[in-house]
């Protein structure tokens, strides 16, 4: 059913911390005043969204913030009863796992139906581990691509690594991908291995963690170089 916009509430998309230990502010300050007075929120994890929401210094008692799962595993049969709160008029907001909720994330679909039924979208500033790798790459910022998960299978994934070198060579344009943390060791051996030299890769390792690492080289100077040990860090893979 159609809203009433006028006495309807909003549908805020909260950032939250990229490293793990919530260590580091995640929102400015002017953000964090627009949703301290929320109480609905749609989250991946309870666990996960409870220590990002302690951080926000809400007006509610975390222990009475209502939290609605949103994940792979857990979906409403029907999307439209996430936004019942805003029937009445109240605000709720969608926070992510890691950083920007609805980039390489399941969030994208709550927000696409928030517009079929007219709801207002407010999105807040926020880390993106995909935007800081590729600022921090030195790579083309004009013109890039963010592909998600890399490809499992051997033979797709090598089709993937040829793809995108073509599409360096041809267009200069910045390839953007992840893998799931304890394959990515796996992944920095093939990538040296099957790109060539002049191709550049850039590792945006633990990006704004205290062991935050970023290494931009060619493929030729990484094949001279010991591997940093990526195995269960969270690493955003550049190619240019």
């Amino acid at each position: 059913r159609m809203i009433n916009k006028k006495k309807q509430g909003s549908l805020f998309l909260i950032p939250s911390s990229l490293e793990q230990e919530n260590k580091k502010e995640f929102l400015i300050e002017n953000e964090k005043k627009e949703i301290r007075h929320i109480k609905n929120f749609i989250v991946e994890n309870e666990k996960v969204a409870r220590a990002s929401l302690k951080l926000l210094n809400l007006k509610t008692k975390i222990q009475e913030i209502k939290l609605t799962l949103h994940n792979k595993k857990n979906t409403l049969e029907n999307i439209d009863q996430y936004f019942e709160p805003i029937l009445k008029g109240e605000d709720i907001g969608l926070l992510s796992d890691s950083g920007n909720p609805c980039i390489a994330d399941p969030g994208s679909i709550v927000v696409q139906r928030a517009h079929e039924l007219d709801i207002r979208i407010s999105p807040l500033i926020g880390p993106s581990s995909i935007l800081l790798g590729l600022i921090a790459s030195g790579f083309n910022g004009q013109n890039f691509k963010f592909h998600g998960y890399i490809p499992i299978k051997e033979s797709e994934r090598n089709k993937f690594i040829n793809d995108i070198e073509k599409i360096i060579k041809a267009e200069r344009e910045t390839q953007i991908f992840i893998e799931t943390p304890y394959r990515n060791n796996q992944l920095l051996v093939e990538l040296t291995r099957k790109l060539n030299d002049e191709v550049k890769l850039c590792l945006a390792i633990n990006l704004t963690s205290d062991n935050e690492k970023i290494i931009s080289e060619t493929i030729g100077k990484w094949r001279k170089r010991d591997l940093p040990d990526l195995n269960k860090q969270l690493c955003i893979f550049l190619v240019n």
